[in-house]
């Protein structure tokens, strides 16, 4: 009985989790978002909702977080000085 209550306080931890981490990324896919759709006004004309659209905007994503990464990468390797 002990496991199926853990295993439901598991389940119910899911939602939560994925909302948490849904409200966190939220400003940086926006933030590509609005710069694929500025170059899509100036060259792609792209079909928004289209897989095409959402390769932009992930891959538009992707290149944000690695430069806010490589950014942060001194404070993540050695701390943040004091």
């Amino acid at each position: 009985m002990q496991r199926l209550i853990n295993w439901l306080k598991t389940l119910s931890a899911i939602p939560l989790a994925l909302g948490v981490i849904f409200l966190v990324l939220l400003p940086s896919i926006l933030m590509s978002t609005l710069i694929v759709g500025l170059f899509d006004l100036l060259f792609l004309e792209l079909v928004w909702m289209s897989w095409t659209a959402f390769w932009w905007v992930l891959g538009t994503w992707v290149v944000i977080m690695l430069i806010a990464l490589a950014n942060s990468a001194d404070k993540i390797l050695f701390g943040i000085p004091k």
